[in-house]
């Protein structure tokens, strides 16, 4: 379970999301196989920017992982802090998803500019061998904002469905 509230709007700030599609040449398991490992998101990192996966322990005590629910997650650097937790996985045959709950304080430029609120990645099998995976970032925003960060997230997502196309493997490697 989340322990975030979702981030209510200011008066003077207004909701907005970005999505973007990709269609990935690769069945549905071996896309979300690749999604699910936290290494796609922390290897090869551009510095001074960082992604990090912070080992949580959870009222059972177990301890959240990765990609499991209940893991706080950091996407930082400059100008940038969105700080938060993973809120849900769900995975099917069909249609695979998670959302990671961005926390009050999260922000791009600066608290007072943006804030994201949520990022929500979902994979649909289009076939046995193509899958369409949607990115949803989903923000609080002035509303002068909304243009140009309209504009910096479709020049960021085109590089990661780059990236996407080019990486995700033919089967799920053997452990």
């Amino acid at each position: 379970m989340n322990n975030f509230a979702a981030p209510s709007c200011p008066p003077n700030m207004v909701p907005h999301s970005v999505v973007r599609q990709y269609r990935v040449e690769k069945p549905l398991a071996s896309t979300w196989w690749w999604l699910m490992q936290p290494e796609t998101f922390t290897k090869g990192q551009v510095w001074p920017w960082r992604v990090e996966f912070i080992d949580t322990p959870m009222p059972d005590g177990s301890i959240a992982t990765g990609f499991d629910v209940g893991t706080l997650n950091a996407h930082h650097g400059p100008f940038m802090n969105f700080c938060g937790v993973i809120a849900d996985v769900t995975e099917g045959d069909e249609v695979c998803s998670r959302r990671l709950d961005y926390s009050y304080g999260a922000f791009a430029i600066g608290f007072r500019f943006i804030r994201p609120t949520a990022l929500t990645v979902t994979c649909r099998a289009e076939s046995d061998t193509a899958t369409t995976v949607e990115m949803r970032v989903d923000s609080i925003v002035r509303p002068w904002l909304s243009g140009p960060w309209t504009l910096a997230q479709s020049v960021f997502w085109k590089g990661f469905g780059w990236v996407l196309r080019r990486s995700v493997p033919d089967t799920i490697p053997a452990k």
